[in-house]
């Protein structure tokens, strides 16, 4: 039965009310509440007047600052989530600035933000961007390989903006990208703004914004530290200590190291992350805060492929039907990515709310793919189509291999001041800044042209590029992976491609009337993008690109109605403006910013002091030059090649619950519907659900948490490349359609003494068989089947 979009609302406002009208709480209920928290809280440290006065809901600038100076230095980003006595273990946050750069609690913010808290990492053992994406409520991704080429997406588009502690940063999982690398033991939380979001970097990305924020020092010593043990040979350790380094606290420090080693449930894949940072603070004055520090964070794949990794037919056109261990790579396949990240951030506190923060941060990373795989691809120029196609005998399979190295630098610099003002009788807070970054991504250049790409002294397809010829396998049921490596070496031949992206920015939120917020706020943004190469005598070709674009306005509005004093209706637009100069067309030139206009509206709850966190979003997204896959990739890069397409349109609802539902039971919860119109394929589900809880015990049982997750998600459908094979050169690419599933994770942790938990945790506890893409190239990914692991946590 098939529904209209209509009907499909009616039927999920149906159940979003209901669910909203169980977590409203009567009085009777809302007093038992109150009366177990308060009793919760005369157990914990006492708290000093100052840092209660932080939960009020009306606080100047000044009184944000004071209260997270107990627990967090205020830096010179605009993304701070306060913290207050009773957040700690917390599924939820009190307040943030990730959307219009005010600190505002997630009820006051005319968006859906989600606050991926650092006690649900904990619980549910997360260490990577990737887990943290693939848990968050109504976001879904697909792997165009199994070594980190991931992309994820958020109301039927890529996600494309990342930010730590309020810096851009280009986090994709492209061969030049470095979000596969990012570890998120350096990190107190992740933030996710669904829909467009360019008010404070220039690029309105309907999709969602990433915000990361990193651990930072306090004044209070402390220390934790673990060892987790999984299978398929997984070890992890991780050390966070926090220090002052003077009596007062005034100079303080933080240090975090994480490493972490594992194998996989494929055949000759292994897996090294390691994280470092250290954080500085110093409080030069009352008014002043010097903040400063270095990170380094780096993931190596060895077994890593090009492309999905597994078949889905024979030559013959029949299903493979493959264990999920398969991975036909070459034994020395592997792919490493790693960043060094140095920043500084300066505070100075003007006195009544007002504040000038000063930023800047300096990121390399470097990307190294070293990959060859047995799969399906474009056969040499001579021969034409395609092959690589494997036979039940073992014959058919060729290795495609691919060599390419990346460098990557961005200058990331933020200057803003911010306070309130109080005209007609009200309290209002405005924000003036100017930010922005520049870019400069390297691609060295092999060719056997030059003299610094082979394999066997046979010549490659294209570039450093062997496809489905040249280098045939005798039997890929035998093949063990021995295979000769390439010989390269780097010249000063390149690819250098320069983007920048500065502007000013100015929001304002103004109270009409009792309960009535207006928040208004635009940028001014210049945005370049062009490119340039260098021979091997490092001499400059000159430079092409998509030229430079001026005075590029991106508008946001926004208003909050409070019609009870715990639930609120809201409404908010934006224009989209999203440059794509990391995606090419056929022609490998960039495509050309992505246009359009987003509007969302719905309803907002804060319970319990702010410790539940609820809403209901519609929203609406209109856009041209939408970037499209062909399923075919350049012959020269290896990337993927797109084509842009206009009057593309989605629309759908999102339903979220995060926080304290009852005294030690703890939801994350997420329901999104998804409609969409314009693309020749579906790569996201229609429905999408994402759970993750957790309940202690009380009494005798105090020390006990248990708790899980769920995510299930409707089917999708995915373009094919070549498609089917037919026969006689000839495929069926109609789209493949991949039927939905559920996954469920269980979770128990205890605590034996007042500073050693252990814990225990099973993901994908039934051994659903799934897959992260399907089509490319006629391949597929499988997803991670039932995975176990045990923790030991010590805490001071």
């Amino acid at each position: 039965m098939n529904l209209r979009p209509l009907t499909r609302y009616a039927i999920t406002t149906l159940l979003a009310s209901t669910f909203l009208a169980t977590v409203v709480p009567i009085p009777t209920h809302a007093e038992d509440i109150k009366k177990k928290s308060s009793d919760l809280e005369k157990t914990q440290k006492p708290v000093d007047t100052k840092k209660k006065n932080t939960t009020r809901r009306k606080r100047s600038e000044k009184d944000y600052a004071t209260a997270a100076s107990a627990k967090t230095v205020q830096t010179a980003e605009n993304i701070i989530v306060h913290s207050q006595r009773w957040e700690r273990g917390s599924y939820t946050a009190p307040s943030t600035s990730a959307s219009t750069g005010l600190p505002l609690s997630l009820r006051e913010t005319p968006q859906t933000v989600t606050v991926m808290t650092r006690q649900i990492m904990d619980d549910q053992q997360i260490n990577s961007l990737d887990d943290v994406l693939n848990t968050t409520p109504g976001v879904t991704s697909y792997a165009n390989d199994n070594a980190g080429r991931t992309t994820y997406r958020a109301r039927g588009f890529n996600i494309t903006s990342y930010k730590i502690d309020g810096m851009q940063i280009d986090a994709t999982t492209s061969f030049g990208g470095v979000g596969s690398s990012m570890n998120m033991d350096l990190y107190e939380n992740v933030q996710i703004v669904r829909g467009a979001n360019g008010l404070l970097g220039g690029t309105g990305d309907p999709s969602a914004t990433i915000y990361l924020q990193r651990k930072t020092p306090t004044k209070e010593f402390s220390a934790n530290g673990l060892l987790r043990l999984g299978n398929w040979n997984e070890h992890r350790v991780m050390a966070d200590l926090n220090t002052p380094l003077n009596h007062s606290g005034t100079i303080r420090s933080r240090y975090v190291f994480t490493w972490d080693d594992t194998d996989t449930f494929r055949v000759r894949e292994h897996v090294n992350r390691l994280g470092a940072l250290a954080n500085f603070a110093a409080d030069l004055s009352t008014r002043d805060t010097l903040n400063f520090g270095f990170q380094y964070e780096r993931t190596r794949n060895d077994g890593a492929s090009w492309g999905t990794n597994v078949p889905i037919w024979y030559a013959d056109g029949t299903k493979t039907h493959l264990p999920r261990s398969t991975n036909p790579v070459a034994d020395w396949s592997q792919a490493t990515r790693d960043q060094y990240t140095a920043f500084i951030n300066y505070d100075h506190d003007f006195s009544a709310g007002w504040h000038l923060k000063v930023g800047y941060m300096r990121t390399q990373g470097s990307s190294y793919n070293n990959l060859g795989v047995a799969k399906i691809n474009n056969a040499a120029r001579n021969v034409g189509g395609y092959a690589g196609f494997w036979n039940q005998d073992g014959t058919g399979a060729y290795l495609n291999a691919l060599h390419a190295e990346y460098a990557d630098a961005r200058d990331n610099a933020d200057v803003h001041i911010s306070g309130p003002m109080h005209f007609f009788g009200h309290e209002h807070q405005i924000i003036f800044g100017f930010n922005g970054y520049n870019d400069e991504l390297t691609q060295y250049t092999f060719s056997k042209a030059l003299g610094n790409c082979s394999i066997l002294g046979v010549t490659p397809y294209s570039g450093c590029q062997y496809r489905a010829a040249g280098l045939p396998i005798a039997n890929w049921q035998t093949w063990d992976g021995a295979y000769p490596n390439f010989t390269t070496h780097r010249t000063k031949a390149r690819e250098v491609d320069v983007t920048r992206n500065y502007g000013a920015y100015a929001s304002g939120r103004f109270i009409l009337a009792k309960g009535l917020s207006l928040i208004l706020g635009g940028r001014v943004s210049t945005y370049e993008a062009y490119s340039g190469t260098y021979n091997t005598q490092n001499q400059y070709s000159g430079a092409t690109g998509t030229g430079r674009q001026n005075a590029v306005l991106t508008p946001y509005a926004g208003m909050v109605y409070d019609f009870t004093k715990t639930m609120s209706i809201y409404g908010s637009y934006t224009n989209i403006y999203t440059p794509q100069s990391n995606l090419r067309d056929a022609n490998n030139q960039p495509l050309s910013p992505v246009m359009g206009k987003s509007y969302e509206t719905g309803l907002k709850g804060s319970f319990f002091k702010q410790r539940l966190n609820a809403s209901l979003a519609f929203y609406l997204n209109r856009q041209s030059n939408v970037a499209e896959a062909t399923g075919a990739t350049n012959t020269t890069t290896g990337e993927s090649i797109y084509r842009s397409i206009n009057g593309v349109k989605t629309e759908g609802i999102d339903l979220d619950a995060s926080g304290e539902l009852l005294p030690g039971w703890n939801v994350f919860f997420g329901y999104s519907y998804l409609y969409e119109k314009g693309l020749s394929y579906r790569q996201d589900p229609h429905h999408l659900v994402r759970l993750t809880t957790s309940y202690t015990f009380p009494g005798a049982l105090h020390h006990l948490t248990i708790g899980g997750g769920i995510s299930s998600q409707t089917n999708t459908e995915w373009a094919t490349n070549p498609g089917r094979p037919l026969g006689n050169r000839k495929y069926d690419n109609s789209n493949l359609r991949v039927g939905g599933y559920t996954l469920i994770n269980l979770m128990a942790r205890y605590r034996l003494t007042k500073w050693l938990d252990v814990a225990g945790n099973i993901t994908n506890l039934t051994d659903k068989t799934y897959v992260r893409q399907a089509g490319f190239y006629d391949g597929m990914i499988f997803g991670e089947p039932r995975t176990f692991s045990f923790t030991i946590r010590g805490h001071y």
